[in-house]
């Protein structure tokens, strides 16, 4: 590799590290912090009755990221009531574009379920039906959606909000948070840039001699 090829491959790589996101600002978003049943997983809060995790081995559905999961209708009230849910509160800069991520399935035995995810400026509704694979069998898909933070601490919440309950209740892992845009690249990064640059235009020079 020629000494230009290696500097421009340095400013490259300072330049891209200053673009990355930010760490998940979930805490314990794939409930693997946890191992009660029916206490609050750690970082979250219950919204309606106290559930807890259940592990992919107890029933064995196709698992999605680690050994446990989070269900809206789990053993702290199997009926999946109406209004139930759970959330967590994190730092958000007003204004900023955050990314939600989160693996999604269901209960699979019957009914229509709907589970209702909000965070900032949006709120979105997802709409649950039988897939025929089995109770416990339907494999978690990927959901994501952006929302713009409204306020210094924002509130992601996923509420089951309409069907019968207690069938087809949804089940939730792999929840993350970041920001969607580059971060601004921060003084040291600039100085590494500006270094390169220097030692760009130095070793040009030397070399038109």
């Amino acid at each position: 590799m020629s000494k230009f090829a290696k500097i421009a491959l340095i400013m490259t790589v300072a330049l891209s590290a200053s673009q990355f996101a930010e760490a998940n600002l979930i805490t314990n978003g794939g409930f693997e912090l946890s191992n009660s049943a029916t206490a609050t997983p750690t970082g979250w809060v219950n919204i309606g009755h106290s559930d807890g995790i259940i592990t992919y081995a107890a029933f064995g559905t196709p698992a999605y990221e680690g050994l446990n999961f989070y269900d809206l209708g789990g053993y702290g009230n199997a009926a999946g009531p109406i209004g139930d849910g759970i959330g967590q509160s994190f730092a958000t800069i007003v204004g900023q574009t955050y990314k939600v991520t989160f693996g999604l399935s269901a209960e699979n035995a019957s009914g229509v379920e709907t589970l209702t995810v909000a965070a900032g400026s949006a709120s979105i509704d997802y709409v649950l039906s039988i897939d025929g694979k089995g109770t416990f069998k339907r494999a978690f898909t990927t959901e994501t959606f952006d929302f713009t933070a409204t306020s210094a601490l924002t509130t992601l919440s996923f509420v089951h909000t309409a069907g019968p309950g207690g069938a087809n209740d949804p089940m939730i892992d792999g929840v993350s948070v970041e920001r969607s845009i580059a971060a601004i690249p921060e003084p040291e990064t600039y100085a590494l840039m500006l270094g390169g640059l220097g030692m760009l235009a130095f070793a040009r020079k030397r070399a038109a001699k």
